[in-house]
């Protein structure tokens, strides 16, 4: 096929190129046009899995419970004692500052105190058994109050005047007043709340500028997720700017030009093309794990070039361009496209796991590694016979070690030459010790390499607002941005998953309807009816704002009794006791730390134990955390399994493919022991180097192995080939080092510290081992 291909690109060039240029400008424009954005981290989820379709059932039912939460601390760091006033000053600004932007809109509700009049609304429905009886018994003289006739029951004035204080949100047990605000969500946009986020942000930097004796964060899980993808986005432009400025530079100084490094890049820009169509074309969408394909392609599509361009200077020292183009393609082609269906392969294995944005990355991934290579082993060498001179032949530089002439069409005769029959010796054999040396080494730490990190908040800066404000909120009472979630349908329901509850001491508390009003009966209910008879026509306009306050109150008690519960309940508590279609909210809060995976596996038992079809955010991110990890295991035997199998088509032999597999394997074992030596292990963040290096070692494994069986005498320039790629590999992802946010680092070091490992595997101890068995075969011969 390559044969082929390259006879085909020689002869036609211009054609080759036009074409891959015209399907470029139609994959651009269907990605620009077509290719849409899911931002939701739920997309992430296979949404066939069961407890993804629990969840989706709930929000369907009780809306979007996923708030930004601002915390009050009325006692700063450093305080001498606790100004309350001066924190309940700063919530009711909040409030107030808030409201202004559900007008543009950015928030679409906010909540953060009780007012008086919705506490006597709630009256009828709050009071015990004995305070409704008595209500019902005073029915006719509340009515007669709201309709404004105070005089006549003075006794029940006096009762309805008496001022209540506004209720401002608290922790139970804690001492921080919160205020929650639900952004508006756009999940078209890589960053869906980034605009309101500011808004509420510059709201708050404003109020805190005004009570300058309280402490105000913001943070709750929308803005954890903006602040890690703002951190993150940032870290990668500059890793990936400084990295693109040395890897161009080393790639100019290898290759001694900017012609022949440029046309890859343009042959890379052809394909990433091909990729957006087919991206749009194949999935339709791009998720927040899918974006990253362009940073895959970057570290591994561009290789495939440089072993192209690097055959192609091989040749181009005796011969013209067209030549050399179609030389490189002859030689290369074969390794090139294996090694892109090896890594490739990798990629579209993740379509098997069970966790649904790895399955999206994989098939864009995967295909985008395969036109890459495509388009390097026809765009590239149409560019190369079409731009680089010509016919003119380049002369043989001094001291590069070139033969001209080495090529399998033009082989000299071996009888030009005495027979040598090199014998092996025992130093070649203590030469292949000393190179395994490393590998052996590194196998006694395997074991402490191979714990996996889960807590997503570590990966996460320590420097964010965000983050040191979820710490202090769980520190000063388990709050509600970390719960489980049960649906009743009736009191008696609601009371039996709560009495059930406490029976666990992993929850801390359920937290229900009960807790705000008794349990409603048929008696309840007709005492109530009482109530809301005697006011009959009175609740029909409003009392004015002027108005004697045991006017409004009766006319608040009479109007909260004719309601639904729901509509009842305060505005800022309602959306998490009661559904719009009357569903009960039972909320089971974790006694320990949520974020790590020990503690949220025995709370998740505990609430299952409650009710089998619990769900909420605790549950789904603890599956999310066991189907990652899986997939981490499934996918990596696949890599294994994969690239074996693709090794020995490509060689057309099994014990090429398994020194192939074998020079894999040994790279990722050493780049898993030596990760605990600089500061990381895996995580959920970096997980997916494992793949990617077993992906990217095959492709080496395979150019190397070729060049042996190709032209042993001289394998030193694929070799240099392949040890510059992989260096690329390791400034591309190892600028990440640097990265504030410490999932990104970890990435940055697995792939860097990989990349090393894999290169030092790839290029030292497989052509010793290659080297020995060609001299092994010579001797007996």
């Amino acid at each position: 096929m390559t044969r082929w291909i390259a006879h085909f690109v020689v002869r036609w060039p211009r054609l080759i190129v036009a074409i891959g240029a015209v399907f470029a400008v139609l994959g651009a424009w269907l990605g620009m046009f077509h290719l849409a954005l899911d931002s939701d981290t739920d997309s992430l989820i296979a949404p066939e899995r069961p407890f993804m379709r629990e969840y989706r059932a709930f929000q369907k039912e009780f809306g979007d419970l996923e708030s930004v939460v601002i915390a009050v601390d009325p006692q700063p760091k450093g305080a001498a004692s606790r100004d309350d006033a001066a924190a309940r000053a700063a919530v009711d600004a909040l409030a107030s500052a808030l409201d202004l932007l559900d007008e543009k809109p950015f928030v679409t509700s906010s909540a953060s105190s009780i007012a008086p009049e919705e506490q006597w609304r709630l009256a009828s429905w709050a009071a015990s058994d004995a305070e409704l009886t008595a209500m019902a018994a005073e029915a006719n003289a509340i009515a007669d109050v709201a309709r404004g006739n105070v005089a006549a029951h003075p006794l029940v004035a006096t009762a309805l005047s008496v001022d209540r204080p506004r209720e401002y949100l608290r922790a139970l047990g804690g001492t921080l007043y919160f205020v929650e605000a639900m952004p508006v969500k756009d999940f078209s946009l890589l960053d869906p709340v980034g605009e309101p986020i500011a808004a509420i942000r510059a709201a708050v930097d404003a109020v805190r500028a005004a009570h300058p004796t309280v402490e105000i964060g913001v943070t709750g899980k929308p803005v954890l997720q903006h602040d890690e993808m703002a951190t993150a986005n940032r870290d990668m432009a500059i890793a990936s700017a400084v990295s693109l400025v040395i890897i161009t530079l080393l790639f100019i100084r290898v290759f001694r030009g900017v012609r022949r490094p440029l046309l890859a890049v343009v042959a890379f820009a052809i394909a990433t093309g091909w990729t957006y169509g087919a991206a749009t074309i194949l999935v339709g969408h791009l998720n927040l794990l899918s974006t990253v394909f362009m940073l895959v392609l970057v570290g591994a599509g561009l290789d495939y070039g440089v072993h192209v361009v690097s055959r192609y200077g091989e040749f181009r020292r005796t011969r013209d361009a067209r030549d050399a183009a179609m030389l490189a393609v002859r030689h290369v082609g074969p390794s090139t496209l294996a090694g892109a269906a090896g890594s490739a392969a990798v990629f579209f294995g993740a379509w098997f796991s069970d966790f649904g944005g790895l399955r999206e990355l994989g098939v864009i991934a995967g295909a985008g590694l395969l036109l890459c290579a495509l388009a390097m082993v026809t765009v590239l060498p149409a560019l190369l016979a079409l731009l680089d001179g010509g016919t003119a032949r380049v002369p043989v530089s001094e001291g590069t070690g070139a033969k001209p002439g080495r090529d399998t069409e033009h082989r000299e005769d071996a009888s030009d030459h005495a027979p040598v029959s090199p014998q092996p010796n025992w130093s070649s054999r203590q030469q292949i010790a000393t190179a395994c040396m490393p590998i052996i080494a590194c196998l006694i730490f395997i074991p402490a390499g191979l714990r996996f990190e889960s807590n997503l908040l570590e990966l996460q800066s320590p420097t964010l607002e965000s983050v040191q404000w979820e710490r202090r909120i769980f520190a000063d009472s388990a709050s509600a941005s970390w719960f489980a979630a049960s649906s009743a349908a009736s009191f008696e329901e609601v009371e039996a998953l709560v009495a059930k509850a406490a029976e666990h001491p992993e929850i801390l508390r359920a937290e229900s309807i009960l807790d705000v009003i008794p349990r409603d009966t048929s008696e309840r209910a007709a005492l109530r009816a009482k109530v809301a008879a005697a006011g009959a026509g009175v609740t029909d306009a409003p009392p004015s704002a002027d108005a004697p306050a045991a006017v409004r109150a009766a006319w608040d008690i009479v109007w909260g009794a004719t309601l639904p519960l729901r509509d009842a309940l305060p505005d800022a508590i309602a959306p998490r006791l009661v559904s719009p279609n009357g569903r009960f909210l039972v909320r089971f809060i974790p006694k320990e730390d949520a974020w790590e995976e020990a503690p949220l596996e025995e709370f998740v038992e505990a609430v299952r134990e409650v009710d089998p079809k619990a769900t909420g955010v605790p549950i789904t991110q603890l599956e999310s955390i066991r189907d990652m990890r899986g997939a981490f295991i499934e996918t990596s035997l696949w890599a294994v399994l994969a690239v074996t199998i693709i090794a020995a088509i490509s060689f057309r032999a099994i014990v090429p493919a398994l020194l192939a597999t074998a020079t894999v394997v040994a790279g990722v074992g050493m780049t898993i022991a030596l990760l605990p030596f600089f500061g990381s292990h895996l995580n959920l963040a970096n997980f997916f180097a494992i793949p990617m290096l077993v992906g990217l070692g095959i492709d080496s494994a395979i150019h190397i192995i070729h060049r042996y069986r190709d032209d042993a005498d001289e394998p030193g320039p694929t070799i240099r080939a392949v040890a510059f790629t992989a260096l690329t590999t390791a400034i591309g992802f190892g600028a990440l080092v640097f990265a504030e946010h410490r999932g990104m680092r970890s990435l940055g070091i697995a792939m860097a510290v990989g990349s090393v490992a894999c290169m030092y595997v790839a290029c030292v101890v497989l052509p010793t081992v290659l080297e020995w068995s060609r001299i092994s075969r010579s001797s007996r011969v």
